[in-house]
Order: structure tokens, then C-alpha cells, then sequence
């Protein structure tokens, strides 16, 4: 618990190991990723309330009309978002928060958000990023090629974030050191204006 908790914004390109670095994370520091919502099938891995809440589009639209959603888009076809309990909820209990996006989210977190902490999570290089999709084995042909079109425009976001972070393949545990030692310097820092969602 902390005086002026953070919410963190990770995101980065598809395939680059967001999940695997917020898993890491929360178990050396006990941050909370806040769990979106979708209407996507769940993958074979995938479970309800921790990776994702999969809903169906009339369960979210009827979240969207109650004004539960601080944030929702339509995604490669589905829609997904996040409820703003997910972020006031730990705020409200002094505890630190990650989103875990894609650079629309990003974008939108920029005009929702207050005091966020923006960090963006790349591969080494285009070509690792395209193996690890093609190695998640997750897509089909027509949602790669789609995840990969979308590379150029992610990557050229890479300077609208406080923070860029390398996650390696095989190194995991160079990439949460550094977002470790990011929280640590921005839980610090005296001028830094409390998280909160603007209105």
C-alpha cells in the first residue's frame, strides 16, 4: 500500500511476452493487472477472471449502456475493455496497478488517464517479434498477417511513452528488473501527479 499508488500502462506489440512480463512482475512486487473484458473465444490457456473476462457481446454492451467501461474498442473483430474498477478499485486501496494494452489503448489511456506511467515493451528487433508470433502458434493465416501489418504503426509509437523497455528473448528477468526499477524511481518522484481517470 502507498500514498500515491501508481497505474502503470504496458503495452507493445503483439507476441512480444506482455503477459509473461506482468506474471513476472506481479510476483516480485504483488502489482495487480487490472483484467480486461472481451468477446473473444478464450485461447486453450486462457482463463475466465484472471486472463480475461470473456463476455458475450450482449453481456458487454449491456456493461457499456451502465457506463461501466472506462475504456472499450473493437479489437481485430471483438470487442474488448476495461472496467473502471479495475483501476479505481486499487487506486482507491493505495495499491499499484498495470493495464496491459495495444497502441490504441495506449492512445486512449493518454486522454483517460491522470499520472499514468507509459511503458512501452518491444522485441529486440521486427524479425524476433515475428518469430515468437509464428511460434505462439495462436493465430490463424488471416490474424498474423493482420498482428504484423499492425507492427509498423505500434513501433512508430514508441516515442509517445515515458519509458521503452527491451524484453529479450531468454532474458525475462532483465526486462522486469528494469520495470521494477521504473516503479521504484516513479514511486519516488515528488512532482509526480497522483493516478486517477479524468472525467
Amino acid at each position: 500500500m502507498t500514498a500515491n499508488p501508481l497505474v502503470i500502462v504496458l503495452h507493445g506489440p503483439s507476441g512480444v511476452g506482455k503477459d509473461t512480463v506482468i506474471e513476472a512482475l506481479g510476483a516480485r512486487t504483488g502489482i495487480r493487472r487490472a483484467t480486461s473484458s472481451t468477446t473473444r473465444a478464450p485461447r486453450d490457456n486462457e482463463k475466465h477472471g484472471i486472463d480475461y473476462y470473456f463476455l458475450s457481446e450482449e453481456e458487454f454492451l449491456r456493461k457499456v449502456d451502465a457506463g461501466a467501461f472506462a475504456e472499450h474498442a473493437v479489437v481485430y473483430g471483438d470487442l474488448k475493455g476495461l472496467e473502471r474498477i479495475e483501476i479505481e478499485g486499487p487506486l482507491d486501496r493505495g495499491e499499484d496497478v498495470i493495464i496491459r494494452t495495444n497502441v490504441e489503448g495506449a492512445e486512449t489511456w493518454r486522454e483517460r488517464l491522470e499520472g499514468a506511467v507509459f511503458i512501452f515493451l518491444r522485441a529486440e528487433d521486427r524479425e524476433a517479434l515475428r518469430a515468437r508470433l509464428i511460434a505462439r502458434g495462436s493465430e490463424d493465416g488471416e490474424s498474423l498477417v493482420r498482428r504484423l501489418a499492425e507492427l509498423e504503426r505500434e513501433l512508430a509509437d514508441v516515442e509517445n511513452n515515458d519509458y521503452v523497455v527491451v524484453n529479450h528473448r531468454g532474458r525475462l528477468s532483465e526486462a522486469v528488473d528494469e520495470i521494477v526499477d521504473i516503479i521504484v524511481r516513479e514511486q519516488q518522484a515528488p512532482a509526480r501527479p497522483a493516478a486517477r481517470l479524468r472525467d
